[in-house]
């Protein structure tokens, strides 16, 4: 990417630690001055809900250590229940995690209305009613290991938002995330939604009446095993002027991207004509890398289609956490000047692979911290 486009990009310089890096930062960061800490996470079954903010509570230093800890309300149904055990350990680690250093405040979201309708994502930018709850935090650490894709976009929006709009510039804002791409591909989705929608906070104004003759871009960020999703995706953003696939390159496994290309032979390249020169590769492990290439796409479309008022650009995160972060990266910086929203679908709940795929697939976990806002973008 040519250094004036990287200079207009809000993450054009960015900050992320990863692997043992991650460790380091986190304990010269937090040993060097007071820090008040407040981490936001899910609590659910995942077994790596846990990992990043043990960490991080590990490495010492002086300050509040706070919890927002979200419980999902996602009704008696739900495919996930099967797995409350896991969800009841979870909890009484972090509970034992967080006895002497800070407080645990349970924030309830529910997913459903009484109607049946999916409200999560409304609610759960509701955690925070203001910056009120905030201020009295150096640092929010957002942990998405366990969180829905539907829920830590509004979720990390939110908070960029109130950053953006205060007037104080002392908080830091930091997403980590224990990323297992292998583990990622192995969690089924169950009860997948008839009907796509725009994520909550990143519609975009896609829907304007008056822009209806604006081209559409689409660019769903392929992961295993959302076939159907991408189908329902398709029927809400269509009509389409260009399709462009991002796959992940480089990636853990060499032939990852090889393999998603065959899954979505037939959708993407037969029944959909996407042309093989429009597929965009991003680096597994760098989301400010998928948000650079994003942006790139998303200006050279809209320069090239200036005479048709420039286009609107829909995103799809259908992949790991890491990848689906540079996909919100880019709704966001990019929704100052251009039409972008992230179109998702959501399902009823999720299954676990079997014990040991979960200890077949430890081995690929890592820790990643990414620093969105505050004092190391100052000046």
């Amino acid at each position: 990417m040519n250094n004036k486009l990287n200079k207009n990009l809000r993450w054009g310089d960015y900050f992320l630690r990863k692997g043992s890096e991650f460790n380091t930062f986190w304990k010269e960061y937090l040993n060097n001055e007071e820090h008040n800490v407040l981490f936001v996470l899910g609590l659910g079954f995942d077994p790596r809900m846990c990992t990043a903010v043990e960490v991080i509570l590990n490495v010492g230093g002086n300050g509040k250590r706070d919890c927002f800890l979200i419980v999902f309300d996602e009704g008696q149904v739900s495919p996930s229940r099967r797995y409350e055990g896991d969800v009841s350990s979870n909890k009484s680690k972090i509970e034992g995690m967080f006895t002497g250093k800070g407080e645990i405040i349970e924030k309830s979201v529910k997913m459903f209305s009484d109607e049946g309708r999916r409200i999560g994502p409304r609610n759960a930018v509701n955690i925070f009613s203001s910056i009120d709850d905030l201020v009295k935090y150096t640092d929010i650490v957002v942990d998405i290991s366990a969180i829905p894709r539907g829920l830590y976009f509004p979720i990390i929006g939110k908070l960029l938002d109130f950053y953006d709009n205060t007037k104080s510039k002392s908080l830091n804002i930091h997403v980590v995330v224990a990323d297992n791409p292998m583990l990622d591909a192995k969690i089924r989705p169950e009860g997948v939604d008839d009907k796509a929608e725009y994520m909550h906070g990143f519609s975009g104004n896609i829907e304007l009446v008056s822009t209806a003759e604006v081209p559409r871009i689409w660019m769903p960020i392929l992961g295993e095993k959302r076939t159907v999703h991408m189908e329902r995706i398709h029927t809400l953003v269509t009509p389409i002027e260009e399709i462009c696939p991002v796959l992940p390159s480089p990636a853990i496994n060499p032939r990852r991207g090889d393999d998603l290309i065959s899954e979505y032979q037939e959708l993407l390249f037969e029944a959909l004509r996407v042309e093989p020169t429009n597929i965009v590769y991003a680096a597994e492990q760098n989301p400010f890398e998928v948000y650079r290439q994003i942006a790139k796409t998303v200006i050279q479309y809209n320069r090239a289609l200036l005479p048709l008022n420039g286009c609107k650009t829909i995103l799809s995160a259908l992949s790991s956490k890491l990848l689906s972060i540079g996909a919100l990266l880019a709704a966001y910086d990019l929704k100052r000047e251009y039409a972008i929203g992230v179109a998702h679908v959501e399902a009823q709940g999720y299954t676990m692979p079997e014990e040991e795929q979960i200890i077949e697939s430890k081995y690929q976990e890592e820790l990643f911290s990414l620093w969105l806002a505050g004092e190391c973008y100052d000046g």
